[in-house]
């Protein structure tokens, strides 16, 4: 058995331990998502997302409830199945790791009604209760989430129960991406959701962020026990709240499996550092936004360097990427979502809360109506009491203002003294607004409290690093987040009366240090309020990537940026596997403002961004081999290879393959491994982006690497090792869509001439640059110059047999294939000298190989 179908088998019998049989039982369906029919995943642009809704196959705690209780938490983002299978905001494009466990939505309802949501006998799936909570006093009737069964009335109506695979709403432009679902629930509410991505310009941001628009409309069809028949047909919603919530592993890997399939999967020793981020913009309004990172250790720290883990994810590999992700509210609106995908809800009026006020607030007072924190007391499958109160928590007197409170009894739900003048403890229905209200703080991220403010990034020094206030962080909050500890935000309460209709807007995001996420967040706000008509660069050209004959990488692709009136060039950009780069070097630092490079050769200085100082590790990662180096991969580092004004188009070749129009060789190349290339078109002109920020070029998005379409197909495009994607291999349409490696093989050898065909590395000395340093197993050696059909024998010096290959290829550009050093019998083969024999129909040649490990 090879090393690659022991991965493979090794993924496949991990995902029999931690995905329910109900699953397995299922044959592939027809989505983009495997066992998880419904789902969505964006992966255009440098944010990548995916979507679970209530109304697709439940997620793996939910399966064995489902037919019962119902699918109650609202949306799920990432990790569906416990293997991370699918991104949950991977940034940037197409980056191997993940670092939620779990990233999801939940809406509950309070209404002080007892007969509402009664027990039924026990025979109501809406009810819970837990035991002598709040000192047994808890009126559990109030409250429940939305939840959604298949036996709810509207479950089979496909007007009202669908899901969209992720889809170009713009078509040959290439920069818009939608992924749209819908579902009833329990309470009356439909559901329509929209997810949009943007494969935008990289300058200022524009595609480091996902915009989510859920739209709720009350139909009045009251049925909490989901039997389908309504105990009341014209129920009015008092006070809804709706949260987002994370937990946070930090981080996982799933390179070459496409899951969780390698130990590098947790750093414990470092922090999970959960924040909001309060500091004024340039405009004077608060950031607001909730965000994760790594936080700096005190336990791997040398006598005085207690930040030394700072920014580092990865357990075994130990990568410093300084990343941050979040997510943040944008607005919530009076009315649903518009007839287009291609519009934004934005010109909608905002909908106020049950106490008057804008849903999040406006200007200097932008997140003042949101509550947020970090607590025990959200993400539950059940208690939507507990939840509705954590959701709304900055309207109490002590709605958890110190985070992770052991005792739910402890909180102080009595209206918070800042805002309001009187109220029923508990009962946010009877609050009553001050005349002259200030600002609630009844929540942890109105605290001003800081875990480790002398070490994290924005104290102290990022006024002599950023200019204009950027990457500063003095308000707001940070808490270690521990495990089942989790970072939240929320949003209500509202009312929705029946036939009304309201649409929650948020956005998630991820960035380079809090300067990079604070772009982020603020080129998502532009684009939402913008209608999502940003600037845009010429249409996305599709690419094709092949081999040659003589040992070089051809690069075709289409014309259709030339569509664009402003069109003024093409550049092409290459990421090379045998390269070794320095994570404090290059990594990172250069994804926000690479492509502003116009010149082929070394990166200029100003295109990089400055290594946080706090970051007291440098000295283990600077110069390790281990940890502190990367191969590019399908995220990058990318390099220029060429500029093409328009007026050099002339010079460039035909292209060979139908549907392309040019064609570009890449002769330095190196035998066995692997690179990607994309095409970028741009375009000249004025263009106006976040903040009043202007440019005189746009350019396209590396999503059309290697030929990748921008839709999801089963996998990554580095899952080598997955089962999706070794079903693919073979199939060079589905590669060229995912965007799979393109690897530099030799041509065949010609008819009757053994003479050429060699080894590579020869001697093999303890790894080579083309395995995969991240995969302990991924050792290989290459024969190539072979024959369009032979057998290769491999023994040991005593003659005994050690591995066959048999070899066929159709394909003049072909003629190598990859041996994974293990035996025959799947044991890894130990140092020493082999021979091997290549064995034609008419010819045989014999050869000889070391290994030294």
């Amino acid at each position: 058995m090879n090393n690659r179908l022991k991965f493979m088998v090794a993924c496949a019998l991990l995902a029999l331990v931690i995905v329910p049989a109900s699953l397995m039982a299922q044959s592939a369906p027809a989505t983009s998502v495997v066992n998880y029919p419904g789902a969505g995943v964006i992966c255009a642009g440098d944010a990548w997302e995916s979507f679970l809704p209530q109304g697709a196959v439940p997620f793996y705690s939910e399966v064995a409830t489902a037919p019962t209780l119902g699918t109650r938490m609202f949306i799920r983002m990432g990790n569906f199945d416990r293997a991370w299978t699918t991104p949950g905001t991977n940034w940037p494009n197409a980056f191997y790791y993940d670092t939620y466990w779990n990233k999801d939505c939940w809406v509950m309802v309070y209404e002080p009604d007892s007969t509402w949501n009664t027990k039924q006998g026990g025979a109501n799936p809406s009810y819970f209760a837990a035991a002598a909570e709040n000192g047994g006093t808890a009126n559990y009737s109030y409250f429940a989430q939305l939840t959604y069964r298949s036996t709810l009335n509207g479950a089979s109506d496909p007007a009202r129960h669908y899901t969209i695979e992720p889809y170009w709403v713009d078509g040959t432009q290439r920069q818009h991406v939608v992924y749209e679902a819908a579902w009833p629930t329990q309470l009356g509410v439909d559901v329509k959701m929209r997810a949009h991505g943007f494969a935008a310009p990289n300058w200022d941001n524009l595609n480091d962020y996902v915009i989510v628009e859920v739209q709720l409309k009350n139909t009045g069809f009251l049925d909490v026990n989901m039997d389908g028949v309504a105990e009341k047909l014209n129920h009015d919603i008092k006070a809804l709240a709706f949260q987002i919530e994370s937990q946070t592993y930090m981080s996982i890997s799933n390179y070459a499996c496409g899951g969780r399939c390698n130990s590098d999967v947790v750093i414990s020793a470092n922090c999970r550092q959960a924040t909001w981020v309060n500091d004024p913009d340039s405009a004077g309004a608060p950031w607001a936004f909730s965000s994760m990172y790594a936080a700096p250790s005190t336990i791997n720290a040398p006598a005085g360097t207690a930040a030394c883990d700072l920014g580092i994810i990865g357990g075994n590999t130990r990568t410093w990427a300084d990343l941050r992700w979040g997510w943040a509210f944008l607005d919530v609106k009076s009315g649903g979502l518009p007839a287009s995908a291609l519009h934004s809800t934005a010109s909608l009026p905002s909908k106020n809360t049950i106490f008057g006020t804008h849903p999040i607030g406006l200007g200097a007072q932008r997140g003042w109506y949101v509550s947020g924190g970090t607590s025990a007391f959200v993400g539950q499958l059940g208690n939507p009491m507990q939840m509705f109160y954590a959701t709304t928590a900055v309207w109490y007197a002590n709605g958890d203002q110190v985070g992770h409170n052991g005792s739910f009894g402890a909180l102080n739900l009595n209206p918070n003294p800042a805002f309001f003048a009187s109220g029923t403890t508990g009962n946010p229905l009877t609050f009553v607004p001050l005349a002259s209200p200030g600002r609630p703080n009844g929540d942890l991220k109105t605290q001003n409290t800081f875990d480790q403010a002398s070490y994290e990034d924005g104290h102290a020094d990022a006024t002599t690093m950023y200019p204009n206030g950027w990457g500063k962080w003095t308000t707001g909050n940070s808490n270690t987040e521990n495990f089942d500890q989790d970072l939240f935000s929320g949003v209500g309460p509202f009312d929705l009366k029946k036939d009304s209709t309201i649409t929650i807007v948020y956005a998630t995001f991820a960035g380079y240090r809090l300067e990079g996420i604070q772009r982020s967040v603020r080129a998502a706000r532009f684009c939402y309020q913008s209608d999502f008509q940003i600037p845009k660069p010429p249409p996305l050209p599709d690419v094709k990537i092949s081999n040659t004959l003589n040992k070089s990488v051809a690069i075709e692709w289409n014309k259709v940026a030339e569509t664009d009136p402003g069109f003024a060039g093409y550049k092409i950009w290459r990421s090379a596997q045998y390269k070794k780069l320095g994570w404090l070097d290059e990594g990172m630092r250069v994804v926000d403002l690479y492509q502003d490079q116009m010149t082929v050769g070394p990166r200029p200085a100003n295109l990089y961004k400055p290594v946080n100082p706090k970051f007291g590790g440098q000295a283990k990662v600077l110069g390790n081999s281990l940890h502190g180096t990367y191969q590019p991969d399908t995220w990058g580092t990318w390099d220029l290879l060429a500029v093409i004004p328009k007026a050099n188009l002339a010079t460039l070749a035909p292209a060979q393959n139908t549907g392309y129009t040019y064609r570009y060789e890449d002769p330095n190349v190196l035998l066995g491994f692997q690179y990607w290339y994309y095409v970028s078109a741009y375009n000249a002109g004025t263009y106006t982006g976040p903040g009043g920020d202007v440019t005189t070029q746009l350019e396209t998005h590396s999503t059309n690497r290697n030929g990748a379409t921008g839709l999801w197909y089963q996998t990554y495009p580095y899952g080598y090792t997955n089962a999706n994607y070794l079903a693919m291999v073979g199939n060079s349409t589905l590669l060229k869509n995912l965007g799979a490696a393109q690897v530099v093989t030799s041509a065949l050898a010609p008819k009757g001439d053994l003479s050429r065909i060699g080894v590579k590395p020869n001697p093999y000395k303890k790894a080579a640059l083309f395995d995969n340093r991240s995969q302990v197993y991924d050792h290989k050696i290459m024969f190539y110059n072979l024959p369009p059909q032979c057998k290769i024998t491999i023994l040991d010096v005593s003659g005994q047999v050690i591995d066959v290959i048999d070899f066929v290829s159709n394909d003049p550009s072909k003629g190598s294939v990859f041996w994974d050093m293990f035996s025959k019998d799947g044991i890894e083969v130990a140092s020493g000298l082999y021979i091997y024999v290549v064995q034609s129909p008419t010819m045989r040649h014999v050869g000889q190989f070391a290994i030294l490990r």
